[in-house]
Protein backbone atom coordinates (compact mmCIF):
# COMPACT_ATOMS: atom_id res chain seq x y z
CA UNK A 1 0.00 0.00 0.00
CA UNK A 2 1.38 3.54 -1.00
CA UNK A 3 1.95 6.18 1.92
CA UNK A 4 -1.05 7.65 -0.01
CA UNK A 5 -3.56 5.99 -1.47
CA UNK A 6 -7.62 7.18 -2.11
CA UNK A 7 -9.80 4.25 -1.59
CA UNK A 8 -13.53 4.75 -2.41
CA UNK A 9 -15.87 2.92 -0.49
CA UNK A 10 -18.74 2.98 -3.01
CA UNK A 11 -22.43 1.98 -2.07
CA UNK A 12 -23.59 -1.47 -3.27
CA UNK A 13 -25.90 -1.29 -6.14
CA UNK A 14 -28.59 -4.26 -4.88
CA UNK A 15 -29.27 -2.17 -1.91
CA UNK A 16 -29.81 0.64 -4.33
CA UNK A 17 -32.14 -0.84 -6.42
CA UNK A 18 -33.60 -2.54 -3.31
CA UNK A 19 -34.35 1.05 -1.77
CA UNK A 20 -36.00 1.80 -5.00
CA UNK A 21 -38.24 -0.78 -5.53
CA UNK A 22 -39.37 -0.34 -1.83
CA UNK A 23 -39.98 2.94 -1.52
CA UNK A 24 -41.28 3.49 -4.95
CA UNK A 25 -43.05 0.31 -5.31
CA UNK A 26 -44.87 0.51 -1.86
CA UNK A 27 -45.41 3.95 -3.02
CA UNK A 28 -47.69 2.87 -5.79
CA UNK A 29 -49.30 0.25 -4.43
CA UNK A 30 -50.63 2.65 -1.51
CA UNK A 31 -51.77 5.43 -4.34
CA UNK A 32 -53.47 2.07 -6.08
CA UNK A 33 -55.50 1.59 -2.62
CA UNK A 34 -56.24 5.11 -2.57
CA UNK A 35 -57.43 4.93 -5.94
CA UNK A 36 -59.37 1.97 -5.12
CA UNK A 37 -61.13 3.75 -2.03
CA UNK A 38 -62.14 6.88 -3.52
CA UNK A 39 -63.77 5.07 -6.63
CA UNK A 40 -65.66 2.62 -4.15
CA UNK A 41 -64.32 -0.53 -5.80
CA UNK A 42 -63.54 -2.18 -2.45
CA UNK A 43 -66.81 -2.45 0.22
CA UNK A 44 -63.48 -1.05 2.59
CA UNK A 45 -63.08 1.95 1.41
CA UNK A 46 -63.47 3.75 4.80
CA UNK A 47 -60.30 2.20 5.75
CA UNK A 48 -58.86 2.73 2.18
CA UNK A 49 -59.12 5.83 1.44
CA UNK A 50 -57.59 7.21 5.35
CA UNK A 51 -55.08 4.12 4.84
CA UNK A 52 -53.69 4.64 1.27
CA UNK A 53 -53.28 8.48 2.15
CA UNK A 54 -51.51 8.47 4.66
CA UNK A 55 -49.24 5.37 3.64
CA UNK A 56 -48.91 7.18 0.26
CA UNK A 57 -47.50 10.16 2.00
CA UNK A 58 -45.14 8.12 3.80
CA UNK A 59 -43.69 6.41 1.29
CA UNK A 60 -43.16 9.47 -0.88
CA UNK A 61 -41.18 10.91 2.03
CA UNK A 62 -39.50 7.54 2.06
CA UNK A 63 -38.57 7.81 -1.61
CA UNK A 64 -37.51 11.65 -0.87
CA UNK A 65 -34.95 10.82 1.76
CA UNK A 66 -33.57 8.30 -0.58
CA UNK A 67 -32.81 9.95 -3.55
CA UNK A 68 -29.69 11.24 -3.32
CA UNK A 69 -29.01 7.47 -3.06
CA UNK A 70 -30.42 6.87 -6.81
CA UNK A 71 -28.31 9.78 -7.93
CA UNK A 72 -24.19 10.05 -8.73
CA UNK A 73 -24.11 11.07 -4.82
CA UNK A 74 -25.03 7.58 -3.96
CA UNK A 75 -22.38 5.67 -5.99
CA UNK A 76 -19.32 6.70 -3.28
CA UNK A 77 -20.37 6.95 0.02
CA UNK A 78 -16.72 8.37 1.33
CA UNK A 79 -13.31 8.36 0.64
CA UNK A 80 -10.28 7.43 2.58
CA UNK A 81 -6.78 8.90 1.99
CA UNK A 82 -4.52 6.39 3.75
CA UNK A 83 -1.37 6.61 5.37
CA UNK A 84 -0.50 8.74 8.81
CA UNK A 85 -1.77 11.93 8.05
CA UNK A 86 -4.92 10.36 6.76
CA UNK A 87 -8.53 11.50 6.42
CA UNK A 88 -11.81 10.40 5.79
CA UNK A 89 -13.71 13.04 3.25
CA UNK A 90 -16.80 13.08 1.46
CA UNK A 91 -17.85 16.20 -0.57
CA UNK A 92 -18.90 18.11 2.36
CA UNK A 93 -17.02 17.32 4.99
CA UNK A 94 -13.43 16.13 5.59
CA UNK A 95 -11.79 14.33 9.18
CA UNK A 96 -8.63 13.84 9.59
CA UNK A 97 -8.18 10.11 11.79
CA UNK A 98 -6.20 11.75 14.45
CA UNK A 99 -8.88 13.97 15.25
CA UNK A 100 -11.61 11.48 15.27
CA UNK A 101 -13.11 10.65 18.66
CA UNK A 102 -15.79 8.11 18.10
CA UNK A 103 -16.62 6.45 14.50
CA UNK A 104 -19.74 4.41 13.99
CA UNK A 105 -22.40 3.59 12.26
CA UNK A 106 -25.77 4.05 13.91
CA UNK A 107 -29.19 5.49 13.27
CA UNK A 108 -29.16 8.67 14.83
CA UNK A 109 -31.83 10.48 16.87
CA UNK A 110 -31.47 14.34 15.63
CA UNK A 111 -34.31 13.79 12.61
CA UNK A 112 -37.66 11.26 11.18
CA UNK A 113 -34.66 10.16 9.25
CA UNK A 114 -32.67 8.45 11.52
CA UNK A 115 -35.63 6.21 12.25
CA UNK A 116 -34.88 4.56 8.84
CA UNK A 117 -31.87 5.20 8.07
CA UNK A 118 -28.03 4.11 9.58
CA UNK A 119 -25.58 6.94 8.84
CA UNK A 120 -21.67 7.00 9.82
CA UNK A 121 -21.65 9.39 12.97
CA UNK A 122 -18.16 10.86 13.73
CA UNK A 123 -17.26 12.62 16.92
CA UNK A 124 -14.50 14.45 16.68
CA UNK A 125 -12.11 15.48 19.07
CA UNK A 126 -13.47 19.08 19.38
CA UNK A 127 -16.74 17.52 20.14
CA UNK A 128 -18.18 18.18 16.82
CA UNK A 129 -20.82 15.76 15.45
CA UNK A 130 -20.43 14.70 11.44
CA UNK A 131 -22.89 12.79 9.81
CA UNK A 132 -22.21 10.87 6.81
CA UNK A 133 -25.46 9.76 5.03
CA UNK A 134 -25.40 6.11 3.72
CA UNK A 135 -29.16 5.61 2.93
CA UNK A 136 -28.55 1.81 4.16
CA UNK A 137 -26.36 1.32 0.47
CA UNK A 138 -23.52 -0.15 2.30
CA UNK A 139 -23.23 -3.13 4.65
CA UNK A 140 -22.07 -3.10 7.70
CA UNK A 141 -18.99 -5.39 7.28
CA UNK A 142 -17.91 -3.05 4.46
CA UNK A 143 -17.64 -0.03 6.73
CA UNK A 144 -15.98 -1.68 9.42
CA UNK A 145 -13.13 -3.62 7.14
CA UNK A 146 -12.61 0.10 6.51
CA UNK A 147 -11.99 1.51 9.66
CA UNK A 148 -10.45 -1.64 10.95
CA UNK A 149 -7.77 -2.08 7.81
CA UNK A 150 -7.20 2.04 7.28
CA UNK A 151 -8.61 4.47 9.93
CA UNK A 152 -7.75 2.39 13.34
CA UNK A 153 -4.03 2.14 13.33
CA UNK A 154 -3.89 6.43 13.16
CA UNK A 155 -6.54 6.80 15.36
CA UNK A 156 -5.55 8.45 19.12
CA UNK A 157 -6.02 5.88 21.86
CA UNK A 158 -9.64 7.08 23.08
CA UNK A 159 -10.85 6.84 19.61
CA UNK A 160 -9.22 3.16 19.35
CA UNK A 161 -10.71 2.06 23.00
CA UNK A 162 -14.12 3.35 21.43
CA UNK A 163 -13.91 1.37 18.50
CA UNK A 164 -13.18 -1.77 19.62
CA UNK A 165 -15.73 -1.55 22.64
CA UNK A 166 -18.34 -1.32 20.05
CA UNK A 167 -17.42 -5.61 19.43
CA UNK A 168 -16.71 -8.63 21.72
CA UNK A 169 -13.87 -10.15 21.11
CA UNK A 170 -15.42 -13.01 19.58
CA UNK A 171 -16.78 -10.66 17.34
CA UNK A 172 -13.65 -8.64 16.12
CA UNK A 173 -11.77 -11.87 15.43
CA UNK A 174 -14.28 -13.16 13.48
CA UNK A 175 -14.52 -9.66 11.47
CA UNK A 176 -10.60 -9.29 11.61
CA UNK A 177 -10.17 -12.97 9.98
CA UNK A 178 -12.85 -12.69 7.41
CA UNK A 179 -11.38 -9.20 6.58
CA UNK A 180 -8.00 -11.34 5.78
CA UNK A 181 -9.07 -13.92 3.83
CA UNK A 182 -12.03 -11.94 1.62
CA UNK A 183 -10.77 -8.24 1.64
CA UNK A 184 -13.95 -6.16 -0.59
CA UNK A 185 -11.29 -2.76 -0.58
Amino acid sequence: MKNSEIIEVRSRMFFRIWAFAASGGMGLACLWLFYMGITFQTKYYLIAIPAGLIFSLFCLYLFIILFPAFTKRGNVIFRLKTGEAGEIFTDRHTVEFKDIKKIEMNRHKNSVKGIFLEDIMIQTVENKMIQIPTWNTIPNPLFFEAVERYILPHMNNEAQTNWISQFTEVQRNVYLKEFENNPKL
